[in-house]
């Protein structure tokens, strides 16, 4: 059978003695230092959740301002483009009255030329004449 003398209560004391020192030393330490990691990586679960919104409402932001800036230059684009078939109209326009004063000039020389071609043919159709009727009749005229 089993004695209970002193030397259980020794193991006793030995026991507990020990579960103190090696909570004091091994447990504790180990458990304090679990708690800093679950802390550091709640930390930067925080943060990295809040890096995540920032980013979002700066992606956000950026697309805002993109399509803005896309809208914009629509707008320019399409004023571009209006201004720029005015200033073909205008440059037509010019274009065109700078060839109708052209042509009316032209049209002026050629009519003044045809005249005085006439003006000469018509001095020269009477002798043109006499000469040919004088061949024709073989004789000549006067």
């Amino acid at each position: 059978m089993i004695d209970i003398d002193w030397t259980l209560y020794a193991l006793l004391i030995n026991f507990l003695a020990l579960v103190f020192l090696l909570n004091m030393v091994l447990f504790r330490p180990i458990r304090n230092a679990l708690k800093e990691r679950q802390a550091k990586l709640d930390a930067q679960t925080a943060d990295i959740n809040l890096m995540e919104t920032q980013g979002q409402g700066l992606d956000s932001e950026i697309k805002d301002k993109l399509a803005a800036a896309r809208r914009e230059g629509a707008g320019t684009r399409e004023t571009m483009k209006g201004e720029g078939a005015a200033a073909e109209a205008s440059l037509l326009e010019e274009v065109k009255r700078e060839v109708d004063v052209e042509w009316s000039r032209v049209e002026q020389k050629i009519k003044q030329d045809v005249a005085q071609a006439r003006k000469a043919l018509g001095a020269q159709a009477q002798s043109f004449a006499q000469l040919l009727a004088s061949k024709i009749l073989g004789r000549e005229l006067s």
